[in-house]
């Protein structure tokens, strides 16, 4: 009976020594995986973050998607959603690299089949632009995230944070904008700043006139780029809120773009923009 219960206790032994040794080496895997899809989400310092925006174009059916010094990227991938009507729409583009400097692409706002017909998406609202980048030398994905609105469709980004109101008009032709976070920007300034860059975009080189409010506390200066250097921009403030009376002519950027709902059409086009708009601490 010794020997029986001996030999039970040591094949028992056995059993769980074997256990033990399969846990800890599917532990010494998960210890050993790189952290390569570890993402981190706005932390890219903001000298190294593309200067990057959306633009409207004048047939409704396209906006333009711009960005500037992403080249430093080995690779990057732009997803959008933004609500039309009550439906939630996306799209998304990959940069080919090397990455150009300054990369355009025209996005279409709705869906083309492979004949070529396409459908367009109306009321358009608001959305959330992801913009991610990954860069040599480093095991991590930078992920920048931001808001943008098409003004017409509604004022306001979706964080409540800036709200643009523009001018009324009596004149029949109004030029449409989108609000945007554009993330980076296009010439570095030796500042601190606070909340993010501001740009309004537009269809046409009119100056843009409105309101814009910024609900942020903590600033003590603004400023704006007019395409060559950044201004001092005058705003009054009350409990947090900054209001700011813009009539600003757009500096304006030609691109070539690819008309994916004309067939693959190329077009120059020129994109217009006032901002970025800076914060400063």
């Amino acid at each position: 009976m010794k020997i029986k219960k001996l030999a039970l206790l040591t094949v028992f032994s056995l059993l769980l020594a074997g256990c033990n040794g399969k846990t800890t080496t599917n532990q010494t895997q998960k210890t050993a995986n790189p952290a390569a899809t570890k993402i981190l989400i706005n932390e890219l310092a903001l000298k190294d973050r593309p200067f990057t925006v959306l633009v409207p174009h004048n047939s409704g059916k396209i906006f333009t998607f711009y960005t500037q010094n992403a080249d430093k990227a080995n690779s990057a991938t732009v997803d959008l959603e933004y609500q039309s009507g009550d439906l939630l729409k996306g799209a998304r583009t990959t940069l080919e690299t090397p990455i150009a400097n300054p990369n355009v692409k025209a996005i279409v706002l709705g869906s083309c089949s492979t004949g070529g017909k396409c459908t367009f998406d109306t009321d358009l609202k608001s959305g959330t632009m992801k913009f991610k980048l990954t860069f040599p030398g480093e095991q991590v994905t930078h992920l920048l995230k931001g808001d943008f609105t098409f003004v017409t469709g509604q004022t306001n980004l979706p964080d409540g944070k800036v709200i643009f109101e523009p001018a009324k008009t009596k004149t029949k032709s109004v030029d449409s904008y989108i609000l945007t976070n554009s993330f980076g920007l296009p010439k570095p300034i030796d500042k601190d700043i606070a909340l993010y860059p501001i740009v309004i975009s537009s269809t046409g080189e009119k100056n843009i006139v409105g309101t814009l409010t910024v609900n942020q506390s903590g600033v003590t200066s603004a400023m704006i780029y007019d395409g060559t250097t950044y201004q001092t921009l005058k705003y009054t403030e009350s409990n947090g809120s900054l209001t700011f009376k813009i009539d600003q002519k757009p500096w304006s950027q030609s691109a070539t773009i690819t008309r994916d709902d004309i067939k693959g059409t190329q077009e120059q086009t020129t994109l217009y923009l006032v901002g970025p708009i800076v914060l400063v601490k």
